[in-house]
Formats: structure tokens, C-alpha cells, sequence
């Protein structure tokens, strides 16, 4: 009998012990940090519909052309060159949407040519927006629209002048470099970045000393003129 109440006694004062314990709590996970990163996310980039780089591979050759077509080639010898039909022919342009590049003309040969980075702003032939496509090649050995000025300048040097512009336009020219031969344009993307968004290809005149102020300024694509 002692043994009995002396268990039940052990049993009651652990029961005791037990109960005298402060009860574990779950405090609720804070749900702020993760509100706060998402609130800090940026918004998902926009969706474009640019068709894959096609036609011939053109090397941008500065003062010269791109690939085989020269400064001075006519229509006709640019749409055999570039295996397609101009998507916009005026008297004034034969521009590839697609492709990333227009040829511009005066009295029906090739003044400049004007290679443009993806996502930029352009007409079609019916004069409804558009974006230029990818651009099939770049400056030898491999320099490529969408790269950053230090990595261009790393093989052709500083330019020789710079203008910069603190309220960039419609196709984003917030630097331009002249070069003989040759206008580099940087866009200021999404990120803050400069990428080479553009390439204005001219003729230098032999007979007089190459200079930037002499360069063609480049400028966004215009509705076409029929």
C-alpha cells in the first residue's frame, strides 16, 4: 500500500512539474522582408517579337561599307548583296526592319549606312511603328552591337570626340562617338549601362584630313517619304 501511494505521489508532484513549464509559443514568421524584396523587384522586361538574325554576315568597315555592299552601291547592288528585297524602298532609304540596317541614299547610290540595335524605333513601309531586328555582324574581329564603350575602345581607342546627351531622345543617344569613317552610338538601356546601339558609316574625303566635326550626325529613323 505505502508503495502504491508513494508512486501516485511521484506521479502527481511530475504532473505538477509539467504544468509549472511555460508553454512554447510559434511566433508567426515576419512576412515584411519578403514584401519589401518584392516590392523591390523590377517589373518583368517587355516581350519582343524580333525574327532570328538572318541574310549574310556584314563586317562593319569604317569610311568603306558592310560586308561586300560599299558606299556608292546602288539598290540594285544592295538587294543582291543582301539576298532580299529593301522591306522600305524610297528615293531616300532601303531599310531591312528585320535585319537591323539601312542604306541611305542620295541620287540613287548609298550615302551612309546606318546599323541599328535591336528594340529600336523605326517605320515600316506603311509607316506603322516598328522595331528593328537583330544585325547579322559587327566590327572586326568580333565587336558587336550591345557591348559596353570600354570593351569597343579597347581595340579601336578613344574617339577623337564625344558628345553626350543628359536627355536622351526617342532611340536613347545618350553618348556619341566620332571615329574617321565611322559614328558609334550608346543607348542607355533599362540598367543604366551604355551599349553600343548604333553604327553610322560615311565616306571619308581623301582629299581632305579626316576630322570629327566633319562626321554626319546621326539621327532616328524617319516615316518613310513616298
Amino acid at each position: 500500500m505505502r508503495r502504491i501511494t508513494s508512486c501516485l505521489l511521484s506521479l502527481a508532484l511530475a504532473t505538477s512539474a509539467l504544468s509549472c513549464k511555460p508553454k512554447a509559443t510559434n511566433k508567426p514568421v515576419s512576412a515584411a522582408p519578403a514584401a519589401s524584396s518584392a516590392s523591390a523587384r523590377r517589373p518583368p522586361p517587355k516581350r519582343h517579337d524580333w525574327p532570328l538574325p538572318s541574310g549574310p554576315m556584314l563586317a562593319v568597315l569604317a569610311g568603306e561599307g558592310v560586308g561586300p555592299i560599299r558606299i556608292g552601291a546602288t539598290v540594285a547592288t544592295i538587294e543582291r548583296l543582301m539576298e532580299l528585297p529593301c522591306e522600305v524602298k524610297t528615293a531616300d532609304v532601303c531599310r531591312y526592319v528585320a535585319r537591323g540596317v539601312e542604306f541611305n541614299l542620295e541620287n540613287g547610290v548609298t550615302k551612309t549606312i546606318h546599323v541599328q540595335r535591336a528594340g529600336r524605333p523605326t517605320q515600316n513601309a506603311a509607316g506603322a511603328e516598328a522595331e528593328f531586328g537583330f544585325f547579322k555582324g559587327g566590327i572586326p574581329p568580333d565587336l558587336r552591337l550591345g557591348m559596353i564603350p570600354m570593351a569597343i575602345q579597347e581595340h579601336l581607342g578613344p574617339p577623337p570626340k564625344v558628345e553626350r546627351n543628359p536627355q536622351a531622345g526617342p532611340v536613347n543617344f545618350a553618348e556619341i562617338h566620332y571615329y574617321p569613317g565611322l559614328t558609334i552610338e550608346y543607348d542607355r538601356i533599362e540598367n543604366g549601362n551604355l551599349v553600343m546601339g548604333g553604327l553610322l558609316i560615311y565616306k571619308v574625303d581623301p582629299n581632305s584630313l579626316p576630322s570629327a566635326s566633319s562626321a554626319p550626325r546621326p539621327t532616328p529613323s524617319a516615316k518613310p517619304k513616298h
